[in-house]
């Protein structure tokens, strides 16, 4: 089949990784994959790899002229490329396509991927471009299928989390001896948060789990690595020391590689505050077969199974998130229990081959 993919974002993020991983399944699968959006947004440019047809597009304009030329533009795709599936990911594409179905006669079916925070806006268009213009939806968990479900009327779907290649983590060799390299204390059990600092991934919250934590244990070592973004080193670095949290924490530019931080950790923290509504962190940490502790929020809880791979804490609960970690670091054969219990997860349900496999189904039903 010819599949169109419209998707267009400035940045490499959890919507583009899914999007790239969709594509891949559909190449794998054999099917020619012609994309739209930005040619110099960083998906796009990653799919340079495979040579698929890129139409350089600018999805998020302002301009009814400009958008009416993208109506016409994406119309002449279809009709060139010969496309038999439409698979909006960006919003505006997914309003392209509806229009084009509505009031231009393009009777393909739409697939919408819905990789939102939030839902759309409840109003009545919006209500017929999803209720009346798509044929199918993906969601990437329940916890998106349930904001959407607020608002419209969603009978076919799949709930299709995404595909992690674990294979790339359980044949990882490092290439030193990274605890001595950063300086972790060998006799500490190490808990690693691996993220961007940013308020979405709650750093100062992670404070204050690390400060409850300390005053049960003193034999637990965070290491913090990520890039700065709104929040700086500098900013977390003065609140660790005016906490007198320096002997136990340690922070780190972001990894090249963070398959050697996640090696070397006991179990990982997250502390997010909105967002993840796909958490690739912790599938990477599972498939390291380490323990996962992180919040009762979004797709986190469908990922990380309570008390099988992990803990999950209330939101707001910085002392339960302490004792999660404490729980784990008295004990290491639940360490190990639950590392295994995570790895088993991730290789049964979230590789590419189960992937690849849910995304045929979804095209040989939606025709």
């Amino acid at each position: 089949m010819n599949i169109l993919v419209l998707y267009q974002s400035p940045w490499w993020n959890a919507a583009a990784y899914y999007s790239y991983n969709l594509i891949k399944s559909l190449i794998n699968n054999e099917h020619r994959v012609v994309f739209a959006g930005k040619a110099d947004s960083p998906l796009a440019l990653k799919l340079n790899e495979f040579g698929i047809e890129l139409h350089d597009i600018d999805l998020f304009v302002n301009s009814p002229f400009r958008f009416i030329k993208n109506i016409t533009t994406v119309k002449k795709i279809i009709k060139v490329e010969k496309i038999d599936h439409l698979v909006p990911v960006s919003a505006p594409g997914h309003i392209i396509l509806g229009i084009l179905k509505k009031f231009y006669k393009v009777k393909l079916p739409v697939i919408k991927v819905c990789l939102d925070n939030i839902p759309p806006r409840n109003n009545v268009f919006n209500r017929y471009l999803h209720n009346k213009l798509t044929d199918f939806f993906i969601f990437p968990g329940r916890s998106t299928k349930d904001r959407y479900k607020t608002a419209f009327v969603i009978n076919k779907f799949q709930i299709l989390h995404p595909p992690l290649e674990f294979k790339e983590f359980i044949n990882y060799l490092p290439e030193e001896n990274t605890k001595r390299t950063i300086g972790i204390p060998e006799d500490k059990i190490l808990v690693s948060f691996i993220g961007r600092f940013s308020p979405e991934k709650g750093i100062f919250f992670l404070l204050d789990i690390i400060k409850a934590t300390l005053k049960k244990s003193d034999k637990i070592f965070f290491l913090l690595s990520g890039s700065e973004e709104q929040i700086k080193h500098d900013e977390v670095k003065q609140k660790i020391k005016e906490h007198e949290l320096e002997n136990n924490v340690k922070i780190i530019d972001k990894a090249d590689d963070v398959r050697k931080l996640i090696n070397i950790a006991d179990l990982g923290i997250l502390t997010s505050r909105y967002s993840e509504f796909i958490c690739r962190i912790a599938m990477e940490f599972m498939a390291f077969k380490k323990p996962v502790v992180a919040p009762n929020l979004n797709v986190i809880p469908e990922v990380v199974e309570h008390r099988k791979s992990g803990f999950i804490y209330e939101l707001e609960d910085a002392d339960m998130a302490a004792e999660f970690v404490v729980k784990l670091a008295n004990n290491t054969k639940l360490i190990n229990e639950m590392g295994e219990n995570g790895f088993k997860r991730i290789s049964e349900h979230y590789s590419m081959e189960v992937f690849s496999e849910e995304v045929e189904k979804i095209l040989e039903q939606v025709q």
